[in-house]
């Protein structure tokens, strides 16, 4: 970040939104004045904004067939590819946007509606609504599915209903995870998550072996910014997770204990929890963890400033879970007591999730580096101290990057040890070598250089890896998924029904057929198109077959009709000009 003043964030973005409000009439009183001089109104202008091609084909593809879309809509839409890295900055930073085409990393309950979507983080970093949406019947459903316990089912269905309809973001498809790896390694999928890269590592027929799994990845700068509450943190997936435990882990839906010995819900009151620590928990540097690290996590993901800014700055990440905490009190070394906000503890549990601090590394990281950033926010972390069974060992710029095993983990000789860890550790820990492009990683993979591939390997490398010796695919499922987002402060994008229709403009199952090649599921049923699995989604009442207009695409073979895509925008009274599409006016 650019320390020489303070950052461009949304919260700047939108500061002077009530002045925008106060001198709207007075903008329109002056087209009424002005009605006779103007040329009338200008032709609706969309910017796509993506990755290029080299580092996420799927997504370029994707917003490239949509400027065309949009175009023959007569739209007049540009496709603008931009570094990764850059990309986030004006997605997750600026706001600086008006239609993005984005890979998200998936929601794996319905609760992380709450930090996607909630008005309350409007101006906030992240992916924290990074839409600048501020929708009161979101609001209320996002709360009363946080209090509802029976009838969750109920408030949930109620919030899909509006998503659709207002539609602030739309998934196209859930890709498949898909992968490489050496015959001799037994992978059930390709790890994405912590807890994946571990049951390599632990599966009985893997190893025993001298040296780390050698994983292969790519892309630019993937060993810097070890960082994990920054939105433009390393993007190895699973990576900062290794490093970092947090006090319970999200394993195939079920809440796992992880620096957890013990948990007890209060019988007077079912808003507080009393965690009991396992005995002999130590941080990489050999400091003990305890109570105090559980208590200033929270504090300080509320607060990166730790009280030096009167409102807070709180971290890019985590939000949503964060919220879900009122207090956390220690009570010793070993005991915390967390006291939660008016919710459930079904829907409460995913604040355990949040990776734990070590206190001693970053409470100094608290001071000011400019306005509203602190060095937290700013420091790449490049020698991360956690609490993970693999401990970070070094880094080569941008070739590799080395987690070697903690062999005396307090988890190791537990007696409840979870079963991901069953034969933990079968290698001397994991290697990540970074290849510049996917071929480059598949080629690796083929001259046995490398074991796994990890990163989602792109469709078209899948038969060289089925034609290639000693080597095979691996497929799994993964709760990420393709998304179009729109900007709500956009002139006409504040439209619900703009939206929409810009959201039926793409064939989402001509998109799976051709450019996913089949490795990915369209987004097509209603939970599906809000970016949900339907696993994740609880309770049995769910109607999937309830009828959403984003599915009616004006065309054929991913083709759009002319006629029938401008006859959306004249139902919502949009008229046009010589087939362009005119904004709205007054």
């Amino acid at each position: 970040m650019d320390d020489a003043g303070p950052p461009t964030t949304r919260r700047n973005l939108l500061a002077g939104a009530s002045v925008a409000a106060a001198s709207g009439l007075a903008g329109c009183l002056e087209q009424l004045w002005s009605q006779a001089e103007t040329t009338g109104p200008d032709q609706v202008s969309l910017t796509i904004k993506t990755v290029p091609a080299d580092d996420d084909r799927l997504a370029a593809t994707i917003a490239s067939r949509l400027r065309e879309n949009y175009e023959v809509a007569g739209i007049d839409a540009t496709h603008e590819p931009i570094g990764e890295a850059e990309l986030y900055r004006d997605l997750l930073l600026e706001g600086n946007y008006d239609v993005f085409v984005a890979r998200h990393p998936g929601l794996d309950e319905p609760d992380a509606f709450h930090g996607l979507l909630h008005s309350r983080f409007v101006g906030e970093q992240g992916w924290q609504n990074p839409f600048q949406l501020a929708d009161l019947t979101i609001d209320d459903a996002l709360e009363v599915q946080r209090r509802a316990d029976g009838d969750r089912a109920d408030a949930l269905d109620e919030l899909l209903d509006h998503l659709l309809m207002t539609t602030p973001y739309t998934a196209v498809a859930h890709p498949h995870a898909l992968g490489g790896r050496r015959d001799e390694i037994d992978v059930p999928s390709p790890p994405e998550r912590p807890h994946e890269f571990l049951d390599v590592l632990s599966l009985p027929d893997n190893g025993p072996r001298d040296g780390p799994l050698v994983v292969g990845v790519y892309g630019e700068g993937l060993t810097r910014r070890l960082n994990p509450i920054t939105v433009d943190q390393n993007r190895i997936d699973g990576l900062l997770g290794l490093l970092y435990d947090p006090l319970a882990r999200r394993i195939d839906g079920e809440y796992v204990p992880w620096l957890i010995d013990d948990f007890e819900w209060d019988e007077n009151d079912p808003l507080r929890l009393r965690i009991t620590l396992r005995d002999g928990l130590e941080w990489h540097d050999g400091e003990s963890l305890d109570a105090e690290d559980v208590e200033f996590t929270y504090r300080f993901v509320e607060d990166t400033s730790l009280g030096a800014v009167d409102d807070g700055i709180p971290a890019p990440r985590f939000r949503g879970r964060r919220t879900l905490v009122d207090a956390a009190t220690v009570v010793d070394s070993r005991t915390i007591t967390l006291t939660f906000t008016e919710t459930t503890p079904a829907v409460a549990r995913r604040a355990l999730t949040i990776p734990i601090l070590p206190e001693h590394v970053w409470t100094d990281r608290s001071t000011l580096l400019v306005d509203r950033q602190p060095e937290a926010l700013a420091h790449d972390n490049d020698e991360p101290v956690g609490s993970g069974l693999l401990e970070f060992g070094e880094a080569t710029t941008d070739v590799e990057l080395e987690l070697t095993p903690v062999e005396d983990h307090a988890l190791l000789s537990a007696a409840d040890r979870p079963d991901v860890l069953e034969a933990f550790p079968r290698y001397d820990g994991i290697r990540f070598e970074v290849a510049p492009n996917p071929g480059a990683m598949v080629d690796a993979l083929i001259d046995g250089e490398i074991d796994i591939t990890a990163g989602g390997l792109p469709p078209e490398y899948a038969e060289s890896i089925r034609d290639a010796d000693d080597v095979s695919t691996a497929t799994g499922t993964t709760d990420a998924f393709y998304m179009i987002g729109y900007n709500a402060q956009h002139s006409e994008l504040g439209h619900p029904h703009v939206r929409r229709i810009c959201s039926q403009l793409i064939d989402r199952e001509h998109v799976v057929t051709e450019f996913f090649e089949g490795f990915a599921d369209p987004a097509t049923a209603p939970t599906e198109l809000v970016g949900l699995r339907r696993a994740n989604w609880p309770g049995d009442t769910l109607d999937d077959e309830r009828a959403s207009t984003l599915l009616d695409f004006p065309g054929t073979a991913g083709e759009v009709d002319p006629r029938a895509a401008r006859s959306l925008f004249r139902e919502i009274h949009y008229s046009y000009e010589d087939d362009a599409l005119l904004g709205s006016s007054g």
